[in-house]
């Protein structure tokens, strides 16, 4: 069993008192999947027993929404609110039979809750397999724990077939863009180190301990040597990579915000190196020097090719979460962490990527997360 350890509440560490980081997670919770359902909550009830989380800007179900929803659930301890969101997944995500068996369409219609692409996006079945970890734990739930064996168990393991494969490159030891065969690339923002070290104590699956080490290489190798950003996409060997349909997928946008948070819940949680230390910290020091910052970058910290946006609440819950990897004390911490505590609640239009990842932020800058 790996050496795990206890993340620190970064609230209470520079300066917030007792009991404020729970006051905003607990408030979060409500206004996002119970509140007012014009401007504030993102989750809709199916029926009494499944739940579901709408990208509300865009108008569709999303296996990174559920499993986001899913993953707050778990850790804010609302079992009932879990078990109707993995339904709702199982009924109507979960492909269960064809070539992607196993896995998660990636977008579901809001109208009558019908696959609109089948294919898996991975960092909804990493994070739906992680949250299953959490609730078995939490809520004593053998069939969770089943559950999230069964697809770790695929996401390494699946047969290749005339369309999928797993979406573990089995060359590479890395996760892919897609398990769908042709992309042959992957999503910095998909190495998430700190869930494959506990997939691999959940299996028994030591393969998994190798994606780790092999993630934190790419990381170290895709990071900007002075900036430390990440393209959204890139080739195995850290290459940002721009795609036709999306030209500027090679430079830091909404996808690559969500790499601190994995550099740092890994150091957090098991000390994986003192190498994603230094990259939280340069990343962080990047945005300190461009006060105020904005949101999207090329990854040497120059002109998006479109008018970048202001700091979202997502970006600034990320780099707040970032802290988590920094030695106690560190001055970067007092006002990253600040950013995120005088932030309001995501609302209105774009509520419900800046609102997960929002709250996902501040369950890992207050040490919340536990694998």
């Amino acid at each position: 069993m790996q050496t795990r350890y206890t993340p620190r509440n970064l609230f209470t560490e520079v300066g917030y008192p007792e009991g404020f980081a729970e006051r905003l997670i607990e408030n979060a919770y409500h206004q996002l999947f119970e509140g007012d359902p014009v401007d504030e909550r993102v989750c809709f009830e199916a029926s009494d027993t499944m739940s579901y989380i709408i990208d509300i800007g865009h108008d569709d179900i999303r296996s990174e929404g559920m499993s986001y929803g899913m993953f707050i659930a778990a850790c804010t301890g609302h079992e009932k609110m879990f078990s109707n969101l993995w339904n709702f997944s199982k009924r109507y995500l979960k492909n269960h039979e064809g070539p992607h068996k196993g896995f998660f369409s990636w977008q579901v219609s809001t109208t009558d809750f019908s696959m609109m692409d089948p294919g898996a996006a991975p960092d909804g079945e990493e994070y739906f397999a992680a949250a299953l970890l959490i609730a078995a734990k939490k809520f004593n739930r053998r069939d969770f724990l089943e559950d999230a064996k069964a697809l770790i168990n695929d996401m390494m393991h699946k047969e290749t077939n005339e369309l999928v494969g797993p979406i573990i490159d089995p060359v590479q030891k890395m996760i892919r863009f897609s398990p769908v065969l042709g992309n042959d690339f992957t999503d910095p923002s998909y190495h998430t180190i700190a869930f494959y070290r506990a997939f691999a104590e959940a299996t028994g699956d030591e393969a998994w301990l190798e994606v780790a080490e092999k993630s934190i290489e790419f990381l170290n190798k895709a990071a900007h040597p002075i900036t430390g950003l990440y393209g959204d996409y890139a080739e195995y060997d850290g290459t940002p990579k721009s795609m036709s349909w999306f030209p500027e997928s090679n430079c830091f946008s909404g996808d690559a915000w969500r790499v601190a948070l994995n550099l740092s819940l890994d150091y957090a949680l098991f000390r994986g190196s003192e190498k994603e230390r230094e990259l939280c910290e340069r990343l962080l020091f990047f945005f300190e020097g461009r006060r105020p910052y904005v949101s999207d970058f090329t990854v040497d910290g120059g002109l998006y090719p479109r008018t970048p946006r202001n700091a979202t609440p997502g970006l600034i819950a990320m780099n707040a979460a970032a802290c988590q990897a920094l030695v106690q004390g560190n001055p970067l911490t007092r006002q990253f962490v600040k950013d995120l505590a005088e932030l309001p609640i995501p609302s209105k239009f774009w509520r419900y990527y800046d609102g997960m990842l929002y709250t996902i932020g501040l369950l890992a800058t207050s040490g919340k997360i536990s694998l």
